[in-house]
């Protein structure tokens, strides 16, 4: 990676992503299909645990996995093996979840829109400006409102959650101007995620919203397509967008969670001893990645400023007052208007 960041190293050696030809080769299945029915155990007998993702290896999420991954392998003696695939190589947050729900996977990391696809309340967290800040995100999601989420999903399509991480308040960045105000967004064609709650906010203040794949986003911004994306400025420097972008605003507008889910199905198959071994290992690579973030988020940040993107930071209560409507519309259509009250008022 030829930029001011020197490629981050933690404990144990990196796993390299195999190509995704490569993958579907192990697997033994055809290109057109993402992935191959789940297999219990690897050749040598030991069970094996897949982790699908869509993020870069540098990414602090990534490096929290192979935290995960060394304290499994070395705490269940060797029985349980932990393979992650980054980068989308075993397909989008869609297939993927997908493919565990039927039982072709036995873990990954998602957003909250994935799994809100199967229980929308899940959305609740990745609602427009619902979080105050870092701690009020913790509270929720460490909480009674948190739990009630978790237990829904477990209930509802058998997957376990079995950590949150953290991303960050998502920022907005741009090509052609910046954001110095709510006014500036009027008309900006802006890439969003293919999922709902981003699509509104970005309608609500005044935008295009464009639903377009992560990975197809350097070359919509390249030939003019998009005209900006919101996301975070690790996940935007690892994808060198800042080759494409000018300007970033400190808007705060949503607060992107990163669960690491499971089959329940897989997870209740294993032993009770590794099924600790497992939640024990999610907890510490949770603890690590809180304290990793909000620094590796920094130090993502002055990458791009060094690169040439300049920073604004409009009045953030327009854009507030603006996506106030989604609240009243979301919680009456999926019957959740108790869970954002108790959101809100925590």
């Amino acid at each position: 990676m030829a930029t001011f960041f020197e490629e981050i190293k933690s404990p144990g050696s990196i796993v390299e992503s195999p190509s995704r030809r490569r993958v579907l080769g192990m697997l033994g299945v055809a290109a057109a299909s993402p992935l191959a029915p789940s297999f219990a155990r690897a050749q040598s007998g030991k069970s094996v645990m897949r982790i699908s993702h869509v993020l870069a290896e540098q990414d602090n999420v990534h490096r929290a996995l192979l935290r995960f991954k060394d304290n499994v392998e070395k705490k269940s003696d060797g029985q349980l093996e932990v393979q992650i695939y980054a980068n989308s190589t075993l397909g989008s947050l869609r297939v993927t979840f997908e493919s565990m729900q039927l039982g072709n996977l036995e873990a990954g990391i998602w957003d909250a829109g994935t799994p809100s696809n199967v229980v929308p309340a899940w959305a609740i967290h990745e609602l427009p400006y619902i979080y105050r800040d870092l701690v009020h995100v913790h509270k929720i999601i460490d909480g009674p409102v948190g739990n009630q989420l978790e237990k829904m999903l477990l209930e509802k399509v058998k997957i376990r959650t079995l950590a949150i991480y953290d991303t960050t308040f998502r920022k907005i960045f741009t090509r052609p101007k910046p954001i110095n105000s709510l006014a500036d967004m009027k008309g900006m064609r802006i890439r969003v995620p293919e999922v709902q709650s981003y699509v509104r906010c970005m309608q609500l203040l005044g935008a295009n919203p464009a639903p377009i794949p992560w990975g197809e986003l350097y070359t919509s911004l390249e030939t003019g397509v998009v005209e900006g994306f919101e996301n975070k400025c690790e996940a935007a420097f690892n994808a060198k967008l800042h080759e494409q972008t000018k300007f970033a605003a400190y808007t705060g507008h949503i607060f992107v969670v990163n669960p690491l889910m499971v089959s329940e199905r897989w997870f209740g198959g294993l032993p009770k001893r590794i099924q600790q071994v497992v939640l024990d290992a999610a907890a510490e690579s949770l603890a690590w990645q809180r304290v990793e973030a909000p620094e590796s988020e920094k130090k993502f940040e002055q990458g791009m400023k060094e690169a040439g993107v300049t920073f604004s930071r409009p009045d953030p209560a327009p854009f507030r007052a603006a996506v106030e409507p989604y609240y009243k519309e979301f919680g009456t259509k999926f019957n959740a208007s108790e869970l954002i009250k108790r959101v809100r008022e925590t």
